[in-house]
């Protein structure tokens, strides 16, 4: 399987310190698929990252989503610590998005803690 590059964060940058200037720490859980209609496991409804391992963008679990998931990097930047909950703002129709399909009923779940620089 070739190695996939990254998602730039707002479309411009990979490097995490640029993308998040005066941000010291981040430590975010995202759960999804409260339901268990989409993963088999526990374990694949949670994910933990921080700062140096922080991707641009979560996917959802639902297969059949189309356009969806989770933005990162406007949770970091606007939202204050705390927990959250989102809906995935993806459908189930076509993957290029010509045919719209009933929406994803994924959420996700947050708990987000950001240490910025004084």
């Amino acid at each position: 399987m070739p190695k996939r590059t990254p998602e730039p964060f707002l479309g411009t940058t990979t490097n995490v310190n640029d993308a998040f200037p005066g941000v010291e720490e981040i430590d975010i859980t995202i759960a999804q698929d409260p339901y268990g209609h989409y993963c088999q496991h526990d374990w694949q409804r949670v994910s933990r990252f921080t700062k140096a391992t922080l991707p641009s963008h979560v996917r959802c679990a639902n297969p059949r989503c189309q356009q969806g998931g989770l933005q990162l990097q406007n949770l970091v930047l606007f939202q204050s610590d705390g927990a959250f909950e989102f809906s995935c703002n993806g459908h189930e129709g076509t993957p290029a998005g010509r045919r719209k399909g009933d929406p994803c009923d994924n959420r996700f779940s947050v708990k987000l803690a950001v240490k910025r620089a004084k």
